[in-house]
């Protein structure tokens, strides 16, 4: 937790200037996002709108109507031009005007004028139409871009900002992180010492009873059976219960434990009779559980109830 809580002090200067970076990115993005937005909105959208109008109006016979009528104008207006260039030529010339073949000549000349001036009129004003719309196309066309650009915009200013905000807290989630192992290690060495407590206690009960037996046969007899009273009530606690067969008397068989399958029976110890309780046999647990059970120095098991998720109870 000390290294964490320098490191938190180290890196929580560069964070911030990383979380301000980036939230100014953010920022700046954002403008642009507006800027892209406004400007097609303004600029490019009333231009596509009137390209929609002209289409919408062009396509009716109204507009054909019109279109026919203005080409009939154009050939009379370009046969009069042409009748006028030839009366002139002729009167010049000398020729009599009202002459037959004068007439026929005027006439096929104005006629043939009229429609190559009516042709390219038409055309011409075809040609101009035409390439104002391929034009105002091409206008539209460099707005079209401007929509997803300014969505590109919002995306990456949220993003910028998404990852400031887990800029500026990457330091305390570090030291919060370090705190959690912290009291991980303290709640591991609690429990580790209540395990050595647990030991000691039992070895030393276990040099009492042998120096007991050493002194005293009865002392030994009395020793064990007060051991396995003490071990009884202590089984909760994470220390060995005395479940030694020898230990025991007028043994009876009330069940089997359905989480481990082992036999579960009513018993007195030898040194305390007339008081019975309810456990297993070390032996039998030993076969099928040897991580449970103990044997102590003078050669008695002894069993972890807690392991087996049991408790012996008196009855």
């Amino acid at each position: 937790m000390d290294f964490a809580q320098r490191q938190y002090e180290e890196m929580k200067p560069l964070a911030e200037r990383v979380a301000a970076q980036q939230m100014a990115a953010q920022e700046q993005q954002m403008k642009q996002a507006q800027d892209y937005y406004d400007y097609q909105q303004k600029t490019f959208r009333p231009l596509e709108q009137g390209l929609v109008a002209q289409v919408q109006q062009y396509n009716t016979e109204g507009n054909r109507a019109q279109l026919a009528a203005q080409a009939s104008a154009d050939a009379a207006n370009a046969f009069q031009s042409a009748q006028g260039v030839s009366n002139r030529e002729m009167a010049r010339r000398g020729i009599n005007a009202s002459s037959g073949a004068a007439l026929m000549m005027r006439n096929q000349n104005a006629l043939g004028l009229a429609g190559m001036t009516a042709g390219a009129a038409t055309n011409a004003r075809r040609q101009a139409e035409q390439i104002g719309f391929a034009r105002s196309m091409d206008v539209t066309g460099l707005g079209r871009g401007l929509a997803g650009a300014s969505l590109g915009a919002y995306q990456g200013a949220s993003a910028s900002g998404s990852a400031g905000l887990n800029s500026a807290m990457s330091a305390g989630n570090q030291y919060g992180s370090a705190f959690g192992q912290g009291a991980g290690y303290m709640m591991g060495g609690a429990q580790m010492g209540l395990t050595g407590q647990g030991q000691i206690l039992g070895s030393q009960t276990s040099v009492y009873n042998t120096a007991q037996s050493q002194a005293d046969p009865f002392a030994s007899i009395v020793g064990m059976g007060l051991g396995a009273y003490a071990g009884g009530f202590g089984g909760a606690m994470g220390k060995a219960a005395g479940s030694d067969i020898r230990l025991k008397m007028n043994i009876e068989r009330v069940g089997t434990d359905t989480r481990t399958g082992l036999p579960v029976y009513e018993f007195e110890y030898k040194a305390n009779p007339g008081e019975r309780f309810r456990g297993v046999m070390a032996h039998e647990v030993e076969a099928k559980y040897p991580d449970a059970v103990t044997t102590g120095p003078d050669g008695f098991k002894a069993v972890f109830y807690e392991r087996l998720g049991m408790e012996m109870v008196r009855v």
